[in-house]
């Protein structure tokens, strides 16, 4: 008799094995999100596109997979996944790109603004080479297509309102970065968000992913004759006329570490002197080199704009006893103009350079003695 139970305990184990083996693997479809699934024995990941992934713990039981605090419904039919009314195929997913994000965890990260039309591009590593390529849709491209890939709708009068949203690998060099702002600036985007980290959330009966960003600015204060990466003679000086040479402060990033004038900082000395300088009205120009990498751009960026959201909330809260971000619009402008971000950002250090270097005819660029400013270690890294 033991052993007959035996034999049914050792039966019912073998069956239940199986059958969450039949899980295990990537499954793919390609109408609604999520469109992947990567499935194992204590973890489901979920993805879009394929680059992008996002793990959580699951439990499988009973027909059914628990992850994100809900319980899913699935079945088999053929060698085809039914998770909850989609039809999964069992996959092996070849992504065009390999991303990770930066995943920064200690500032204010947003999910993009949704009354915005946003234009997700996306920048990585091709998968098993250190080549790094422009993803737009589907397919590999040039940087140079960036500007048709933004004007594809005929409707003209949604331009002035799309915003760009950069998802790109932390271990791509700003001198790649770089081009794409060249490129963004010919197309008048001067406001985009970049991604900080992604993840999945159980809304309304539906699984929805959230891209968390921060949004960013580039300044328009370009020189044609830089790279030859600016067609149109734009030189637009609307922000640097508002700044005090008295009250001017460089910042800058130079292989991965920051600096405040010429003295380097560590990150946490460095958010703690940039929150002084913000609270003194502070006039910035920061710089990045082309040798940094995203995640540490993303850092400095971070550092920076999180230290006006700490000022604006304290504002916010002495002025109206509210969080900064619970505030209107109109009362958030209101706050913004008595202590408005008056910085050139995302310009990178030759770039800023070029003017002194190279100027253009007949006008005077309103910086003098750049060189004087930039720590030397950025001179000692040159060719």
């Amino acid at each position: 008799m033991k052993k007959i139970i035996l034999s049914f305990a050792v039966v019912a184990l073998l069956f239940s094995c199986t059958k969450k083996e039949q899980y295990y693997g990537t499954w793919s479809q390609y109408f609604y999100s999520p469109a992947f699934l990567n499935i194992n024995q204590d973890s489901i990941s979920l993805s879009n596109d394929g680059n992008l992934w996002n793990t959580y713990p699951v439990t499988i039981k009973n027909n059914s997979l628990t992850f994100l605090d809900h319980t899913f419904n699935t079945s088999f039919s053929g060698d085809s996944l039914v998770f909850e009314h989609l039809t999964f195929k069992k996959d092996t997913v070849a992504p065009l790109l390999e991303i990770e994000l930066p995943k920064l965890v200690k500032y204010n990260f947003q999910e993009p603004n949704p009354k915005r039309e946003l234009i997700y591009i996306k920048y990585g590593r091709v998968p098993n080479s250190n080549e790094y390529k422009l993803q737009l849709n589907d397919k590999y491209a040039d940087i140079s297509e960036l500007i048709d890939y933004f004007y594809t709708s005929s409707d003209l009068s949604f331009h002035s309102i799309r915003k760009l949203v950069m998802i790109c690998d932390k271990k791509a060099k700003m001198k790649d970065v770089e081009s794409i702002f060249l490129e963004m600036i010919k197309m008048n985007t001067f406001a985009f968000y970049t991604v900080n980290h992604t993840e999945y959330q159980f809304v309304d009966n539906e699984i929805k992913q959230v891209y968390l960003s921060q949004k960013q600015q580039v300044f328009p204060i370009n020189n044609e004759n830089y790279k030859d990466s600016i067609s149109d003679n734009l030189l637009n000086y609307s922000i640097l006329e508002h700044l005090n040479a008295k009250n001017r402060q460089y910042i800058f990033l130079i292989n991965n570490e920051f600096y405040v004038g010429k003295e380097k900082y560590t990150t946490n000395d460095f958010s703690k002197k940039i929150d002084s300088l913000v609270s003194k009205n502070v006039q910035f120009i920061s710089l990045f080199d082309l040798n940094s990498d995203f995640e540490h751009y993303t850092i400095f960026n971070a550092i920076l704009n999180d230290s006006y959201e700490k000022l604006y909330d304290s504002i916010a809260k002495q002025k109206h006893n509210t969080a900064y971000n619970q505030l209107t619009d109109d009362k958030k402008e209101e706050i913004m103009t008595f202590f408005p971000k008056r910085n050139i950002q995302n310009i990178s250090i030759p770039h800023f350079l070029s003017f002194e270097e190279d100027p253009f005819e007949n006008i005077e660029f309103p910086f003098k003695n750049i060189k004087d400013s930039i720590p030397d270690v950025y001179f000692e890294q040159m060719p």
